[in-house]
């Protein structure tokens, strides 16, 4: 029980700076899939290595897509074989990082405000902020995915790198904090394409703290030959993708080059194609004048190029992403995964309006500004929610597919691309790895049943007896219900078969609302029974085709749902 001497000494922004930390904690926990995913399934390979012992330096050297991803491959690596690869603790891992980051900008402010205490007013307002800002859930898809701790690792690096930068010690043409600095660009510079950016980036604030420096021109010099040289190494025996984008298309459509780039940047305040943009101009020209000010404020210089530096950064990796991706279109420049690097350009104008906005009316505008980004934050995270429940069903589909991954048939609607595009990948080259790793169950052996005396559910629609008459151009959907008679729960999964094939073409979860049957068997539990599932005409052969729908007890018994359907392309 806190004493009212405890209540006074409390400081209440600490709670503050808690609460976006423990939401981000509590959408993982609720919405994170043990399953890996998309980019993660493609490190089977590289486990596997490990495993047998046979993995060399070049496996974690060699580039994923345009990627030297050296350094978050020892990262996951070592998170795998200590949790028997549970992506759940990469995903907490990736929180982290980012509690890292969150203290990093926090020692940089305080730093300010302790050297130059006119910079100090709204510090810890501006903190709060940052907190809010740096683990606002409108990241949602990096936060569901273990194999995006790269990039949350890449904004520690950056980070560090330019707090070991701040106030160097003077009359020293090389000091410890610059040294430091540069093994945390090193380090960044082979855990990604844009981690190279941190030297670009960061360079502003080596040009102005070395002016302390006895020769400022070798420290220059020296940040310039290392940021070539890293160049040059991640260069060395790299190869372009085969199925890269094309990278001049981005010149031959600049019309279509500038939207993308703007809504890039204006993609943490709306997400609608007609707007982005718009909001992504905005934000650059507020960019344009934070380096306006940095040029008119010599006597704040230093304070703001440590700001300066955390700007430039995101506006690089838009331009790369711009570069490699305007191919894919507008919307290819709204995914989640990309505010995790552009929402350092919100912290950074917080901090460089909190330096430069020290008098009225100034401060009162700083403030209101201030005040927006929290609630577009706060706001954007809410609307997460929706995608974060539709990532948890895609992927908590994928898991059980995966387990069942033996029972899978080739099919464009099987279930195993939640996952992964190419499904014949993972049964043909990945499981086998997975099974030797044991990293995961993979279900075996099980018996496919006559149709039970007691109902499991059946098929709703389309309405048995009649044959559903399929184009290749068709969207089939096929709904039910299905319970486990006797037991207080739903079978997590109904999977389709063709003929009578011991194997399925496709599976959904059981999960939408049954009050109806929750009331007939008076099984509360029963409140979401009922299924559907949307299938492709192209997943059916020509002909008349049988249709009948399973689950699978958890017991090693897949149990047919009482009647079938028929459908002829």
């Amino acid at each position: 029980m806190m004493t009212p001497k405890l209540v006074k000494a409390f400081n209440w922004f600490n709670l503050l700076y808690a609460l976006p930390v423990l939401a981000t904690l509590a959408f993982i926990h609720h919405f994170g899939v043990n399953v890996p995913f998309m980019d993660s399934l493609t490190l089977t390979s590289l486990f596997y290595e490990i495993h047998l012992e046979t993995a060399t330096f070049s496996d974690f050297w060699v580039a994923h897509n345009e990627h030297r991803m050296l350094i978050p491959r020892f990262f996951i690596a070592a998170l795998a074989f200590a949790t028997d690869w549970n992506v759940k603790v990469q995903q907490y891992f990736s929180v982290l990082l980012s509690v890292f980051s969150a203290i990093g900008l926090y020692w940089i402010s305080r730093e300010q405000r302790l050297q130059n205490p006119s910079t100090g007013n709204w510090q810890q307002f501006a903190d709060v902020i940052t907190v809010i800002l740096l683990f606002s859930l409108i990241q949602y898809e990096n936060w569901l995915w273990g194999f995006q701790l790269a990039w949350f690792w890449k904004t520690t690096c950056l980070v560090f790198a330019i707090a070991l930068l701040q106030y160097p010690a003077k009359h020293r043409w090389l000091d410890k904090g610059f040294v430091l600095s540069a093994l945390f660009a090193i380090l960044v510079s082979f855990s990604g394409a844009h981690g190279l950016l941190v030297w670009i980036s960061v360079f502003p604030l080596v040009w102005v703290r070395s002016q302390a420096s006895t020769h400022p021109n070798l420290q220059r010099l020296l940040w310039l030959v290392l940021f070539i040289g890293s160049v040059v190494i991640y260069a060395t025996g790299y190869q372009e993708p085969a199925n890269n984008p094309d990278r001049t298309y981005v010149l031959q459509h600049p019309n279509e080059a500038i939207p993308f780039f703007l809504a890039i940047l204006g993609r943490t305040f709306a997400t609608e194609p007609g707007v982005v943009s718009w909001v992504g101009a905005v934000v650059l020209l507020a960019c344009a004048v934070s380096l306006w000010l940095f040029w008119q404020q010599r006597h704040k210089r230093l304070e703001l190029a440590a700001w300066l530096s955390l700007l430039i950064f995101p506006l690089g990796f838009a331009a790369m992403t711009t570069v490699g991706r305007t191919v894919l279109g507008i919307y290819g420049a709204l995914a989640s995964r990309y505010t995790t690097v552009t929402v350092l350009i919100l912290i950074a104008l917080i901090h460089i309006a909190r330096i430069c906005c020290q008098r009225q009316p100034w401060r009162l505008f700083y403030g209101a500004m201030a005040v927006v980004f929290a609630v577009f934050s706060i706001s954007k995270s809410f609307d997460a929610l929706d995608a974060g429940e539709n990532l948890y069903e895609g992927r908590r589909l994928g898991q059980q597919c995966l387990a069942l991954v033996e029972y899978m048939e080739p099919s464009p609607s099987n279930c195993l691309q939640t996952l992964f595009p190419d499904p014949i990948v993972i049964q043909a080259s990945w499981y086998p790895q997975l099974e030797q790793l044991g990293f995961f169950e993979f279900v075996r052996d099980v018996e496919f049943s006559q149709i039970p005396e007691t109902s499991y559910g059946m098929i709703d629609q389309p309405p048995a007896g009649e044959v559903v008459s399929l184009t290749p151009e068709s969207v089939l959907q096929i709904s039910g219900w299905s319970v486990l008679p006797g037991r207080p729960e739903t079978p997590e999964i109904v999977l389709l078969s063709q003929d009578n094939r011991p194997a399925f073409f496709a599976a959904g979860l059981v999960n939408q609302e049954s009050p109806d049957l929750a009331q007939v068997f008076e099984m509360p539990e029963y409140d979401q029974a009922r299924w559907k599932i949307d299938v492709p005409g192209t997943a059916f052969p020509e002909g008349q085709t049988t249709i009948r729908a399973w689950i699978y007890d958890g017991e090693k018994t897949f149990i047919p749902l009482t009647n079938e359907i028929q459908v002829s392309r």
